[in-house]
């Protein structure tokens, strides 16, 4: 059982007064800062104070991020399309007519001369891109069974460019174009294998106690890898295969990822190794960031020993907020937590998110699984009281194109499956995270499956079934370029939503408040606390108009609606608007007047949270919109949980960082708009678990 006591009160009489009286005082009259005093000490109360420090919006989950396939985006240089290799695609993995080949992209295409505005960056700034992600440069195993390493996720040679992609003076001139047109430019890694080079005696995973396989490298390839330690076998875990009917965690962790040679990234050798080489890249081309492949198919304790040292290495180079994002492909959001609560990734792409908004823009789900998704964000909000910014998306290179994944939720063709693309990348950029647009998507393609069948040429590709396949919003592209379709539908919603986030960073630091749902149609309040505003995005996925009813945090006052097909609205005394939301369509609706604030004292407490192992610690509070600090001290002094932003207030502990039977002091305080802290009284709980 949970014994929870309240045992004092964390402010003086004094305090207390003012708190309740700031709740009942008109706005003007509220003071704009307030000093937290304490029964205890001064300098106990100034150390809470301090904690209670305002949430942290990354400079991440601003950015707007282009997803490309460096080999299909655009040949800038045919010379080096084999590799400068002689011989058939077996030896040179170049065929421009198989999807499973190197087709000749390169960075020198990417990049365009850094001022074409049909091709390169520069066309990808003006579709109104932050950020540009580009799949791994590192020099590939060119061939393994009937395939070609055109994706990058096989690599040999860690320290250098795969020449098919460019040189390294052309991936400093990529860069330095991308910075100089305001683009972030983060680069996918792979730090749980390398390529199929280690030959095993033996294929299917095998489970401790059980030794692992004998392993061999061939005389011609002992040399193969680079830095030198990965040509050493036993710097691999050499079990066997990954077994995806059924997995132990060993297995997830050990098992090579379809045949690719599986790092033993317990060894600190091995974790040393990458920080080391992949460290380089940073200080050598000025990375903004990294996306890790395969994040889940790592030991749990490699990101709490490897990322301090990227982060070390890009501070050497003057890069302070230097961003890591993890591919952990778990769809359920507590397990996927646990990968930035207890293992150290510092952030993740919203596989979550990604399960249930492709249902709802195809019309298939209603608004309730996204709205669940959202507050699910609790669970992700850590110490260091950064916002929850996930990498957000419907489509990728491994799921398929966003217009397949949608068309395959709700059958839609023509009209209503351009306007159903459309609501779901509002969906992507009017809710909080940075949206992740995978490259072709701006041109319409649809495609016919993942992998292979979702990583299509931009340039005027030679797979005849790419020049047939339809396209939402257009025609199929035939022989030609797709560079050459102007104003696409799709690219010009991509445009129109990206300068709404440049208008109203509202839209991507602000918090987030689901508010009602209907029949499909769904209201979220959006606050800028720097303003005291509140914004109201609102969605529709029915095929017919839905009437939404519902509370906002701002009463008497008018709704101006700012963009999208809603009519301008007024909300009641107690808050309460209506609108009538037009079919398959999203709209934004701006409060002309500042909310009020509630400063009443929140009321803490502590129980077993009903759907994970860790501890719940909730603020009851006003209805003002506020951060809430949760503290803890159990017994070596008071630390900060998380601090969340929007009801229901709440932050969660593990257990298993407390002591068994050990009893912890716990403090909410609220900090609202004008900077006004009122914190809670302190109360205890006893971790029985």
């Amino acid at each position: 059982m949970n014994r929870f006591t309240r045992v004092g009160v964390l402010v003086a009489a004094s305090m207390l007064v003012a708190a309740c009286a700031a709740n009942e005082a008109s706005e003007e009259s509220a003071e704009s800062s307030q000093e937290i005093s304490t029964a205890t000490t001064l300098d106990e109360a100034a150390l809470i104070e301090s904690l209670a420090a305002p949430i942290v919006y990354s400079d991440f989950g601003s950015r707007v991020i282009y997803f490309v396939m460096t080999d299909r985006y655009a040949n800038g240089d045919p010379a080096n399309d084999s590799g400068f290799l002689t011989g058939p695609r077996s030896v040179t993995g170049f065929d421009p007519t198989d999807i499973g080949f190197f087709h000749g992209g390169d960075l020198k295409g990417l990049t365009g001369g850094c001022t074409d505005p049909e091709r390169g960056l520069q066309r990808l700034a003006d579709l109104g891109f932050t950020g540009i992600w580009i799949t791994p440069l590192v020099v590939q195993r060119t061939v393994q069974g009937d395939s070609a390493a055109y994706h990058g996720y096989w690599g040999v040679d860690f320290t250098t460019v795969d020449p098919r992609f460019g040189t390294e003076d052309e991936l400093k001139t990529f860069v330095d174009c991308a910075h100089s047109l305001g683009m972030k430019v983060y680069l996918d890694v792979v730090v749980n294998h390398t390529g199929d080079v280690v030959r095993l005696v033996g294929s299917g995973f095998v489970e401790e106690p059980a030794p692992p396989y004998e392993a061999f490298v061939l005389d011609a390839e002992k040399d193969l890898k680079k830095p030198a330690w990965m040509n050493d076998v036993a710097n691999y875990h050499n079990r066997g295969d990954i077994n995806w009917g059924g997995c132990s965690t060993a297995c997830i962790e050990q098992g090579d990822f379809s045949g690719l040679d599986d790092l033993y990234t317990e060894k600190p050798e091995v974790v040393d190794g990458l920080a080391e080489v992949f460290g380089s890249w940073i200080t050598r081309f000025k990375f903004d960031g990294f996306r890790i492949d395969t994040a889940r198919h790592v030991d749990k304790d490699f990101y709490n020993r490897w990322i301090p040292q990227i982060l070390a290495a890009a501070r050497s180079a003057g890069i302070d907020d230097f961003e890591i994002f993890g591919e952990t492909w778990i769809t359920e959001p507590i397990e996927q937590s646990k990968y930035q609560r207890v293992w150290g990734l510092p952030n993740q792409l919203d596989f979550p998110l990604f399960d249930v908004i492709a249902r709802y823009a195809g019309g298939t789900q209603g608004a309730g699984g996204v709205m669940l998704r959202l507050e699910d964000d609790d669970y992700s909000r850590m110490s260091d009281g950064r916002a929850p910014t996930p990498g957000t998306f419907i489509g990728n290179h491994d799921t398929g194109r966003t217009a397949m994944m949608i068309k395959a939720q709700s059958g839609a063709e023509g009209d209503e499956l351009l306007a159903r693309v459309n609501l779901g990348h509002s969906l992507l950029y009017l809710l909080r995270g940075a949206p992740v647009i995978y490259y072709g998507d701006e041109f319409g393609m649809i495609g016919i499956g993942g992998d292979k069948e979702a990583r299509h040429d931009l340039f005027a590709t030679q797979v005849s079934a790419w020049q047939t396949q339809e396209r939402v919003g257009s025609a199929p592209i035939g022989a030609g370029s797709s560079f050459d379709v102007k104003n696409h539908p799709v690219g010009q919603h991509l445009r129109e939503l990206a300068a709404l986030r440049k208008q109203w960073s509202v839209l991507w630091r602000g918090a987030t408040l689901p508010r009602d749902r209907n029949d499909g149609a769904m209201a979220i309040s959006r606050f800028d606390m720097a303003d005291q505003r509140e914004y109201v995005t609102i969605f529709n996925n029915s095929t017919e108009s839905r009437l939404l009813e519902f509370a906002t945090s701002t009463p008497s006052a008018t709704f101006t609606a700012v963009w999208g097909g809603v009519e301008s609205t007024n909300s009641d005394a107690d808050g309460f608007v209506s609108v009538e939301v037009p079919p398959l369509s999203a709209a934004i609706l701006r409060a002309e007047a500042k909310f009020p604030l509630a400063k009443q004292p929140p009321v803490v407490s502590a129980a077993p949270d009903d759907f994970s192992e860790l501890w719940l610690l909730s603020a009851e509070t006003s209805e003002s919109p506020q951060e809430v600090s949760f503290l803890i001290d159990n017994g070596t002094g008071w630390r900060r949980v998380a601090v969340d932003d929007s009801f229901p207030y709440r932050a969660f502990v593990d257990p298993n960082a407390l002591p068994t039977g050990s009893t912890s002091r716990i403090v909410a305080v609220s900090r609202f708009a004008d900077g006004t802290l009122v914190p809670s009284g302190i109360a205890t709980f006893t971790n029985t678990k």
